[in-house]
């Protein structure tokens, strides 16, 4: 199906794709009746929102299931939770996973990275983690991973973004022509955006939150799924041939440099998915993370 400008534009690294249908998690009322000796539902095992103070403000955090570690799972720009909802019903109950709400002031990494470590701590959501990062989610993976690497029990990126992509896959570009296709034009707009702090995408400063993450130059020896989209089948839109090769071949070679990140890695490329894994082919972002759950709780 022919994406849109817009939606080629936000699917390629850092906007996720129309969510899929989910069940709206519901908080537990507080004032329904429960017969005497019945235990409490634990509003951390059963999708109910619930706030978390995290100083000026409160954030929210939807929790599935329970056991350590912890999964997190954090989304790409401009996507809410839900679109997690093919991953985490495919999870055991015996595996506690958590997605949790952005602060629309937190305008880069890594603020939502200390949003994040106040959230997990005010709802004593205790470490270990396995964080789980899609898209742009990937960087605040990362800077989270080298701020608190004693908290870290594994990673998964999934097609995530790397610092320099914009830089990169300008470069890849032929020079500016009247006569380009608009959806040219476009990737040509956005790419330049993402090396321009101060422009805001879905409130946050890719560029700025890119320089963050530059700095970090390796994850150690955590354990790391790198989870690539398929070569065969990312939607570039209406571009030149030489181009689009071009373009794949600098999104592949930056996967590989991120999967470099940990001397503990392992890199799998998707055999049909385009930027959405956990849309179109879940089972490998279920089986990462019950990978690393199963070796986390091995030790």
């Amino acid at each position: 199906m022919k994406t849109t400008t817009l939606a080629l534009i936000l699917a390629i690294a850092l906007a996720a794709c129309a969510p899929s249908a989910a069940p709206a998690p519901t908080a537990i009322p507080t004032d329904t009746p429960t017969s005497v000796g019945a235990p409490t539902p634990d509003p951390l095992s059963t999708g109910a929102l619930v706030e978390v103070n995290v100083g000026d403000y409160s954030l929210y955090v939807h929790c599935f299931g329970t056991g350590s570690p912890v999964v997190v799972m954090d989304n790409a720009l401009g996507a809410d939770w839900s679109y997690w909802y093919p991953v985490y019903s495919q999870l055991p109950s015996t595996v506690r996973v958590c997605m949790y709400h952005h602060s629309a002031d937190a305008h880069t990494s890594q603020k939502i990275v200390e949003d994040l470590h106040a959230i997990l701590t005010g709802a004593r959501l205790d470490a270990p983690y396995i964080l789980v990062g899609h898209s742009f989610g990937g960087v605040n993976v990362i800077l989270f991973a080298n701020r608190y690497p004693e908290e870290m029990a594994g990673i998964v990126l999934e097609d995530s973004s790397h610092p320099d992509q914009g830089s990169r896959w300008l470069a890849a570009l032929p020079p500016e022509s009247l006569d380009e296709s608009s959806d040219l034009a476009n990737l040509r707009k956005q790419f330049t955006q993402w090396t321009s702090p101060g422009s805001y995408s879905a409130s946050i400063d890719v560029a700025a939150s890119f320089d963050q993450v530059r700095a970090v130059k390796s994850l150690g020896d955590v354990p790391l799924v790198v989870l690539t989209h398929s070569p065969n089948n990312f939607n570039w839109g209406n571009i030149p041939a030489d181009v689009r090769a071009r373009l794949e071949q600098a999104s592949q070679d930056m996967q590989k440099e991120l999967a470099a990140l940990s001397s503990n890695s392992e890199h799998i490329i998707a055999n049909t998915s385009n930027h959405t894994i956990h849309r179109d082919e879940p089972q490998l972002v279920v089986s990462a993370i019950l990978k690393l759950v199963n070796a986390a709780r091995s030790k």
